[in-house]
């Protein structure tokens, strides 16, 4: 290696090292302290992964089930799979090693970054020093000081660790990265690097959603500071576009548009209106103003690019949180991102200062920055102590209950509440009427049934009976509530007591008690008359006048039972004695790529008004029903765009390169 490959290189490391001497404990921690933290969810995609590689179609745990690309965008948890499995670790330690291993990485690809921007070597290191032992999001957020508990604590790191974002810190390092692959293409031109690029963007979108905005925000900074013209920025649209069709059968159009819906009202209700259209067009006309200001002074495309990047991820985040205006689901998330382009400033500033005439001054800086980084880098290392505190798994509740579903309920739907049905799928196969990535929800019956059963909303002195109601039609076998006292780390049950009295209890561990819900069938088909069938959606979760017909249905001993097995993980046989008048009413959430056959023939598979799947099998005695999940028109064209883009980038990347004339 050149001796200036060989200094960026050791810059490279020295970050490094830094950053795994703060965390080092997090590569081998299988379980913290922090059992509220979103991780539990992450761990259990992993574990369904590692278990069932082979047939990632249908994702039953959750929601009623969901598509398997809907249960969360699924690199990471594709490669953490893959960490347990080549490793021999279980899926938790494994996802702390591989998430730990991408936040002591995300400085490094900062870097790259500043270095592709034009920056020299100490302009990069000094920026990713910052990036590393700084959080600038604590001194302009006050609530994020407030949850850190100082000033000078690490952001990043207590993201990652006590909220679980570890898909989010990852997209993080991928990003620059990203950014600097399409660089590339647009400078080269050649397929290869196209494609490259292309896999760049798409790795950071099947990541993370909020990494997918923040990359957009990055794409249109990096054009801006570099001039490009109308071709490149056509050019750029076009990679954009090839690595969504590589990445099409993981994030199809209806998943796009039901994490669009569910966005709006997860962590606080997002309706844009006048002043969040106001609010981007000041941006947009702003943003254009700094780049037309950047230009006129002579700044760097580093200062450029890093400038605007600022101001578009500063905008959304500070603009909710000093004048409470939302441009974006969660905008207050995207500091992180923030957090990376003032970074980028911090060095290039930092780099001026140090490159002073006055030779005095810049000793006298360089020594105030040493001892200062050795300082906060103390900081940050007693911040990550206190923070990366392992637990025993098995004396927690959440895993108590988990096993406890698991031993006795098997494979029949229950409700768990907070963070028991966060962590339930990281031990075990007991499907859940909840689950850990509300965006990903298809029916939108079930958020409204689990806010009133948690609740009971205007139900008055019948919010135990409504709650019952509801869960018996969503075939639920089982529910968890927690009292005051509860070991459960969010006690979302307003009142834990609706359930007392009327259910039998099962299982009692302090304030945490298992309810039995009286089911007629342990099969999620049931059989009912047509005429009982839930058509519409009720107007609300209180109003269950067309809710109580169907429910006696489910509970009538006169109609048949129909038998229930899975085949594999995305078919399933029904077998029962039928009449025409009977319908099969089937807990399970209705997409349009299930496809049924009824004594062979075929038939349509609809949505009932609770958003569930019904088949009217118009047939007389014995009935086979065969389900299967293909994932519709919809996922085979994906899958040809996917397969035919690679294809084509994979030739465009063998082709030989023309010879210049000479």
């Amino acid at each position: 290696m050149r001796p200036s490959a060989l200094r960026t290189a050791g810059c490279a490391a020295l970050l490094v090292a830094i950053n795994v001497w703060i965390c080092g404990e997090l590569f081998r921690s299988e379980y913290t302290r922090h059992l509220g933290s979103i991780e539990a969810a992450y761990v259990a995609i992993s574990r369904w992964v590692l278990e069932n590689w082979r047939d990632l179609t249908w994702f039953p745990l959750w929601y009623g089930g969901i598509p398997f690309q809907n249960s969360y965008p699924p690199l990471l948890h594709l490669t953490v799979a893959g960490v347990a499995a080549l490793g021999g670790f279980s899926p938790a330690l494994a996802h702390h090693a591989v998430t730990a291993g991408l936040y002591c990485l995300g400085s490094v690809t900062v870097v790259w970054l500043a270095l592709r921007l034009g920056a020299d070597r100490w302009c990069g290191l000094l920026a990713g020093l910052v990036f590393s032992l700084l959080s600038p999001a604590a001194l302009l957020i006050p609530a994020v000081a407030g949850d850190l508990g100082s000033v000078w604590g690490a952001r990043r790191l207590h993201a990652l660790v006590h909220y679980g974002e570890g898909p989010h810190v990852a997209s993080l390092t991928l990003l620059p990265a990203a950014i600097v692959l399409l660089s590339l293409a647009l400078e080269k031109g050649r397929g290869g690097w196209y494609l490259a690029a292309a896999l760049g963007l798409a790795s950071v979108v099947l990541t993370n959603w909020l990494g997918g905005a923040a990359l957009a925000a990055a794409a249109a900074a990096w054009l801006l500071a570099n001039d490009a013209d109308l071709r490149t920025w056509g050019r750029a649209l076009g990679v954009a576009v090839y690595g969504y069709l590589l990445a099409s059968p993981w994030i199809p159009p209806s998943t796009l548009a039901a994490i669009n819906r569910n966005a709006r009202r997860v962590g606080g209700e997002y309706r844009p209106g006048l002043d969040e259209w106001l609010g981007w067009m000041l941006i947009a006309v702003l943003l254009l103003g700094l780049h037309a200001g950047l230009r006129r002074i002579g700044a760097s495309r580093l200062v450029r690019f890093a400038g605007l990047f600022t101001w578009l991820t500063g905008g959304v985040t500070l603009g909710a949180e000093w004048l409470g205006v939302m441009l974006l689901p969660q905008p207050h998330r995207y500091h992180l991102e923030m957090e990376m382009g003032l970074a980028l400033l911090a060095g290039a500033g930092l780099r001026r200062a140090l490159a002073a005439k006055r030779r005095a001054a810049a000793v006298a800086l360089t020594a105030l920055l040493l001892a200062s980084g050795a300082a906060q880098l103390g900081r940050y290392r007693r911040f990550a102590r206190e923070l990366i505190r392992p637990i025993e798994m098995t004396g927690t509740i959440e895993y108590q209950t988990a096993r406890w579903f698991g031993e006795h309920l098997g494979q029949r739907r229950v409700m768990a509440p907070g963070s028991i049905s966060f962590w339930m799928n990281a031990f075990t196969d007991t499907p859940q009427l909840g689950g850990g990535f509300e965006q990903g929800i298809t029916n939108p019956q079930i958020p409204a049934v689990i806010f009133q059963v948690y609740s009971g909303m205007n139900a008055g002195e019948r919010e135990g009976e409504i709650a019952l109601l509801w869960l018996k039609a969503f075939g639920v076998h089982a529910v968890a509530v927690g009292g005051g006292a509860s070991r459960e780390y969010y006690k979302p049950f307003r009142n834990p007591e609706k359930f007392r009295g009327l259910l039998p209890e099962l299982w009692r561990e302090g304030e945490d008690v298992v309810y039995g819900v009286p089911q007629r069938t342990v099969s999620p088909a049931r059989v009912v008359r047509r005429k009982d069938l839930v058509r519409r959606p009720p107007p609300s979760a209180v109003d269950v006048e067309s809710l109580a017909p169907f429910v006696a249905a489910l509970d009538d001993p006169s109609l048949p039972t129909a038998s229930w097995r899975w085949l594999n993980r995305h078919e399933a046989l029904i077998t029962a004695d039928l009449s025409r008048e009977h319908a099969l009413s089937i807990a399970i959430s209705h997409h349009p790529g299930w496809e049924a056959r009824v004594n062979g023939a075929r038939a349509t598979v609809q949505s009932d008004g609770l958003g569930l799947m019904v088949i009217e099998p118009q047939c007389e005695g014995p009935c086979r029903i065969e389900l299967v999940y293909t994932g519709g028109r919809e996922m085979r064209a994906a899958q040809a765009a996917s397969w035919g883009s690679l294809l084509a980038g994979l030739l465009a990347a063998l082709r030989p390169r023309r010879r210049r004339e000479a």
